[in-house]
């Protein structure tokens, strides 16, 4: 038996008995953790806040052999404007399953916690499109996972993607998912997604400086291609994400 006390934030909760809630939360150092709190559904209970989705702040978690149970929480942040955009709290969901799939227990993941807690900032509390927020969350979790996405050489022949001399419009490569990054027109002939100069210059300026590209406001992700990273990151956590359902 042991008392603990780490970051987390809440990833899923799902009710139990009348009051209380079992939590599932990662950490950064501690990975998935599946918690009970007991009596946060009570009116006036401390932990209510400590017990929603997006709270994130330190835990002080007692241990057993059979369970794992919230003793305290100094709640950081709720993320709470998501609350009132439906567009951004769904994109918010999704990026909590989707590290609840990606995240095992006792696994230490600090950079990709780091990275989900900044795309929720970027989703409450700044003016991008949600989106976009997304797209570099997608491709930031498959390379923190060992799945780097190819955007400088086509991911089946290695061949370099010549963008010299085209201009933002024409066609220059395409993306698979299933591939795990960009395509020369060639390897691409049979992809539904097709990208211009301009996107292939985006997903690079995503991939050198994640979430600070977010400051382009001409940038953009195009629906083709926003599906294709989906179906990336989705296919490599090998687990059926329910809250993509939502996006809009």
């Amino acid at each position: 038996m042991a008392q603990l006390t780490t970051s987390a934030i809440v990833l899923r909760h799902v009710n139990y008995r009348d009051n209380d809630r079992m939590l599932t939360l990662f950490s950064p150092t501690l990975g998935r953790i599946d918690a009970l709190c007991r009596g946060c559904r009570r009116q006036k209970s401390p932990l209510m806040a400590a017990a929603e989705l997006f709270c994130t702040g330190e835990y002080v978690l007692y241990q057993s052999r059979e369970r794992t149970t919230v003793v305290s929480c100094t709640v950081s942040d709720t993320f709470y404007p998501l609350r009132g955009d439906y567009e951004r709290l769904s994109h918010g969901i999704y990026a909590l399953e989707l590290c609840a799939a990606a995240v095992q227990p006792a696994q230490e993941n600090e950079r990709l916690f780091l990275l989900l807690l900044r795309s929720l900032a970027h989703l409450s509390y700044g003016d991008a499109p949600a989106r976009r927020v997304t797209a570099v969350f997608l491709m930031g979790m498959t390379s923190l996972l060992g799945f780097r996405p190819q955007v400088g050489r086509c991911a089946r022949c290695a061949k370099l993607i010549a963008l010299d001399g085209l201009a933002d419009e024409d066609t220059a490569a395409a993306f698979s998912g299933e591939a795990g990054g960009v395509l020369c027109l060639s390897c691409g002939a049979g992809e539904l997604c097709r990208l211009t100069a301009r996107d292939v210059r985006y997903l690079q300026d995503v991939m050198r400086r994640g979430l600070d590209s977010l400051a382009d406001r001409e940038a953009v992700c195009p629906d083709a291609l926003f599906a294709a990273l989906r179906q990336m990151a989705e296919g490599k956590l090998e687990a059926p994400i329910r809250s993509g359902r939502l996006l809009v």
